[in-house]
């Protein structure tokens, strides 16, 4: 931080400004003054005891370009979108209407996802299950559940 050191004349109030008018007149908050200050970037005075920042600075302040200097800022490159085809209904259902036909919630669906035992399919924002999958795990609960509640002889 360049600080003038104190001096007990007036202080010139069309050179220097404080750091909550500084904020102000940038329309940024008083902590980003003390940022720039820190940096390096606006020079400081002390007059009885308050620190007070170059008016001339704080009024032509210009920000540098983002990233590592010397290097300007990158542009981040625009991808276009496809358009995106929906998948075969044959062999594909969205999770919330699998959820529905099966009986099941849809976090139950999204965990046999996660495990493993259905395959899924991601189309832009939304995930598809496999219609096969589905059925099959259909098909062994019910086969589990008349084999685990069948009468013993």
């Amino acid at each position: 931080m360049k600080t003038k050191p104190e001096n007990h004349d007036t202080l010139d109030t069309n050179a220097w400004m404080s750091k909550g008018d500084a904020s102000r007149a940038r329309g940024v908050s008083r902590q980003a003054i003390w940022e720039l200050v820190r940096r390096g970037r606006l020079t400081t005075r002390l007059h009885k005891g308050r620190v007070y920042v170059s008016r001339a600075e704080v009024m032509g302040f210009k920000p540098r370009p983002r990233g590592p200097a010397g290097t300007g800022y990158v542009k981040r490159k625009t991808i276009k979108r496809k358009k995106i085809k929906p998948p075969d209904a044959s062999k594909w259902i969205y999770i919330v209407e699998a959820a529905r036909q099966t009986g099941l919630p849809r976090l139950a669906i999204v965990d046999l996802v996660r495990r493993g035992r259905i395959k899924k399919l991601v189309n832009g924002t939304k995930t598809f299950v496999s219609r096969a999958g589905i059925e099959g795990f259909m098909r062994q609960r019910g086969a589990g559940l008349k084999n685990k509640f069948a009468k013993k002889k």
